[in-house]
């Protein structure tokens, strides 16, 4: 066990479980949530199954990292129940849907303490985006185990996961909310990697995401290749994953070999966004996407495929981006080609155009909901 704070001298009030220090979103929300509800005064650890990601040494004062050292995150169970006998935290919250199952065995095991379940992304959705533990053994065992769960977090707005959730996993409707991820205000540097600069001096096409069937970057190479037949610019692609090798010989197959960059995870992704001329989101589906919040709140156009759950919610119906059927290249494409087309009020209009319907993410906002739900939780149990 590591520390990042001061010793503890009672039970944590909350572990939060995820399952590495991995850079995607829910990872970055979850340590969100660790530093803010720390400083609202709850003591928090954040339970890690493996200590491999880029976010492993992210400064985290007052929080308590566990490690359980588990060879991967779906053999962590017996480590976690161990943890859950042997601390004996008032409330466990657990992040992405691996973590989430395991989380469920542990209420299983040990029902005294009380579990909040994140559902994060979209459970039904297209075969090569359906989490592999889902093809094999459908929704059967996620709704057994989170039968047991204190409360179901829907992550996004009322329409979305929230509301899956209920009719896929049979969850109590009282037992449901829809919290939002937050957006950033970024503070920290906007300057980018020296060999990244010149790729922003053509204009650029940026895409953030893990890169794996999910997010569909392999569409979005399509359509970019028919943009680019008669435009010069460049797409850039943030984000690491399985998918890496296939999408770099995709691009070269594609003939954009020169024109397509893939440069992994970076730190600071709002930098890239300020560079970019359009953010595009080419996902099969989406929980509330991290990546789309950070697009808002830079100011920057977006393209986004209308899939479920969070692109049409977060973009007003489509009043702050452009909305594209999913897995469509040729309309995705018609798309980017519209926005290019359309004169650019810049990033700094868009800021303001979106600031008061962006007030419903503020981090303030969304820590104090998260704060609301543990202590109501942490009461009931009590009780």
């Amino acid at each position: 066990m590591t520390k990042s704070g001061t010793s503890r001298s009672r039970r944590p009030d909350l572990a939060i479980f995820i399952p590495s220090y991995a850079g995607g979103g829910a990872e970055r929300v979850a340590m969100f949530l660790a530093r803010t509800l720390v400083k609202e005064g709850l003591e928090v650890d954040l339970v890690v199954a493996r200590e491999t990601g880029t976010l492993r040494d992210e400064p985290l004062p007052g929080v308590t990292k566990v490690p359980l050292k588990a060879w991967n995150e779906m053999l962590a169970a017996p480590a976690w129940i161990r943890y859950l006998k042997r601390v004996r935290p008032r409330c466990a919250m657990s992040m992405i849907h691996s973590a989430n199952l395991i989380s469920g065995i542990g209420a299983a095991f040990v029902p005294e303490v009380p579990v909040i379940v994140n559902l994060r992304i979209a459970a039904k959705t297209h075969p090569a985006a359906q989490w592999w533990f889902r093809s094999w053994f459908g929704f059967g065992p996620e709704s057994r185990l989170y039968q047991r769960a204190a409360r179901i977090v829907g992550v996004g707005l009322p329409k979305g996961v929230a509301n899956e959730a209920i009719e896929v996993f049979g969850v109590d409707p009282g037992r449901v909310r829809a919290i939002a991820n937050p957006r950033t205000a970024w503070t920290g540097s906007l300057d980018i990697a020296p060999e990244h600069e010149p790729l922003f001096e053509t204009p650029v096409i940026l895409g953030i995401g893990r890169l794996a069937p999910q997010k569909d970057f392999s569409m979005l190479l399509k359509a970019f290749a028919k943009v680019a037949k008669t435009r010069d610019l460049h797409l850039v692609v943030l984000g690491q994953g399985p998918e890496h090798d296939m999408l770099v010989e995709e691009s070269r197959a594609l003939g954009l070999a020169d024109r397509v960059f893939f440069v992994g995870f970076v730190p600071n992704p709002q930098a890239y966004l300020r560079r970019a001329r359009i953010f595009a989101l080419s996902s099969r589906n989406e929980g509330f996407a991290m990546a789309l919040i950070e697009a808002m709140e830079a100011g920057i156009a977006i393209v986004s495929t209308d899939c479920p759950f969070s692109p049409r919610e977060a973009l007003d119906e489509g009043r702050f981006g452009r909305l594209v059927p999913v897995g469509d290249a040729d309309a995705f494409a018609e798309a980017l080609e519209a926005e290019l087309d359309t004169p650019d009020i810049g990033q700094v209009k868009r800021r303001e155009l979106r600031a008061d319907w962006m007030e419903q993410f503020t981090p303030e906002r969304v820590t104090e909901q998260y704060l609301d739900l543990v202590r109501e939780v942490i009461a009931e149990n009590d009780r």
